[in-house]
């Protein structure tokens, strides 16, 4: 399926989950890293990150745990792992051989004792030699596909592959592997995403003070939409503010019978939502995913 349809913030990432993230500013990069590396310290998994040779191991550990201290702490109870070793190497590639490696290490760290592994892998020129990109897309493929497509045996593994825009953007490689992960993370902390639906709009992202005019505009673009139950999709927000909530229900409100808005969302938006009134909406329905 196309990518774009889940985009969420990194914090939404859970066990199971396997993301794409194009990023092109540094600062921006690193941020997203380290919520990707604190959310899998906090839940006791084991992070891996394999970062830009440009890099040295150390302050990269200290960027993604949150400062020297918390690294030093990480690294030494064996949670924290940081390398810079090329994934592949000038003709010795082998896809089953790579994601066999990565099925062993999910056993080898739950042997271990933590919940789980988090994994963020860098895609770079400097650090992959790859002969042509076509082995990194024949790589995510075998992965996605032995890791992450059978549901009833899901893994303990959440894995983020990263590609720097401003060296791979536009090639057919990028792309590729873009459309083989089901979900796409913002590529800041704090953005907003709309992307339009078949019968309404999806919002991911943060919906508060710094995003109000984004958020407001594209709540503005529900006018538009035909159908007689305009679908609002706002289950990859990870910040919902009251100012947003009411926003959302001044728009069902405002909606003439019998067209209806339904709000797929999160339990806290439900909470919000309910709390400002909207169980006296009659133009409103509310569906709260499973999680």
């Amino acid at each position: 399926m196309p990518a774009e349809g889940r985009t969420v913030s990194v914090d939404r990432l859970r066990p199971g989950d396997h993301a794409f993230l194009g990023y092109a500013d540094d600062e921006a990069r690193w941020d997203v890293l380290r919520a990707f590396t604190q959310q899998g310290l906090a839940r006791d998994e084991k992070v891996f990150v394999l970062a830009d040779v440009g890099y040295s191991t150390a302050w990269v550990a200290s960027r993604v745990a949150g400062g020297a201290a918390a690294a030093r702490r990480a690294l030494r109870a064996g949670q924290l792992v940081v390398s810079s070793t090329p994934r592949f190497a000038r003709g010795n590639f082998d896809a089953g051989r790579l994601v066999e490696g990565a099925r062993r290490r999910i056993d080898t760290v739950l042997a271990e004792g933590f919940s789980g592994l988090r994994s963020a892998s860098e895609m770079s020129l400097a650090l992959a030699p790859v002969d042509h990109l076509g082995q990194a897309v024949e790589f995510e493929a075998a992965l996605h596909a032995e890791l992450f497509t059978d549901e009833a045996h899901a893994r303990p593994y959440t894995a983020l592959c990263y590609w720097d825009e401003r060296v791979f953007g536009g090639t057919a490689a990028m792309d590729a592997v873009r459309d083989l992960h089901p979900m796409i993370v913002l590529p800041a902390l704090g953005s907003l995403r709309t992307t339009t639906t078949p019968d309404g709009i999806a919002i991911a992202g943060d919906a508060d003070l710094a995003s109000r005019e984004p958020f407001e505009a594209a709540l503005r673009e529900l006018g538009g939409v035909t159908a007689a139950t305009v679908v609002l999709d706002i289950t990859g927000l990870s910040f919902f503010d009251a100012s947003s909530a009411a926003a959302v229900l001044r728009v069902a409100a405002g909606l003439g019978p019998p067209r209806r808005l339904e709000v797929r969302c999160r339990r806290a938006h439900r909470r919000l939502l309910q709390l400002l009134g909207g169980s006296s909406i009659g133009q409103l329905s509310i569906i709260t995913e499973r999680s």
